[in-house]
Parts: structure tokens; C-alpha cells; sequence
């Protein structure tokens, strides 16, 4: 079952022309896959994105509805970021100090 998505697609293409025309510019493998309506994953660091497709702040969240419409199209976007990055090694730190 295929789930809803609560915006116009149209509309939310428009809305993101730039976003998708700065990743087809920033990922070859992203271009053909959207443009061909095919599966794609992209892996980008926060940094990256937000250099490329620029928000008021660089924050992972305000991509999520960026993120959620190229997932309806077939297009995973991961955003990876520091913070998170970091967060997992502090866990795994912790994890390693409990079985120690």
C-alpha cells in the first residue's frame, strides 16, 4: 500500500526545482535516476547539502520535506551530519566501556 503524500506533487516539484537541478548537478547517478523515474540512493553530509541547496540555517530538518518528496519518487536522500555522526561514537564508546 502505497502512502499518502499530503502536498501536490506537481506543486512540490516546483517548489524543489532548485534542490533537484543542484543534486542532478551534484550527482550523476541522482540525474539519471530521476530523470528515468528510477530507484536511487545518495548518501550527502549535511554540509554538502546545505552548501548546495541552501536553507536559513543548516539544520537537518528543514530537508525532510525534500527527503519525503524524493522518497515518493523513488529517490532515497540521506543526509548525514556531525552531531550524529558524533553521538554514534560516543554510544558505541559507551557501549565497548560497559562490556570492558
Amino acid at each position: 500500500m502505497e502512502a499518502t503524500f499530503k502536498h501536490n506533487l506537481d506543486v512540490e516539484e516546483r517548489y524543489f526545482s532548485l534542490d533537484i537541478e543542484a543534486l542532478k548537478n551534484y550527482d550523476e547517478g541522482f540525474r539519471q535516476a530521476y530523470d528515468n523515474g528510477k530507484e536511487y540512493e545518495m548518501s550527502i553530509k549535511l554540509s554538502n547539502i546545505y552548501a548546495i541547496c541552501p536553507r536559513k540555517r543548516q539544520r537537518k530538518q528543514l530537508y525532510e520535506r525534500l527527503v519525503q518528496f524524493l522518497a515518493h519518487k523513488g529517490l532515497t536522500l540521506r543526509i548525514t551530519s556531525r552531531k550524529h555522526e558524533k553521538e554514534k561514537v560516543i554510544n558505541n564508546q559507551l557501549s565497548k566501556e560497559h562490556y570492558d
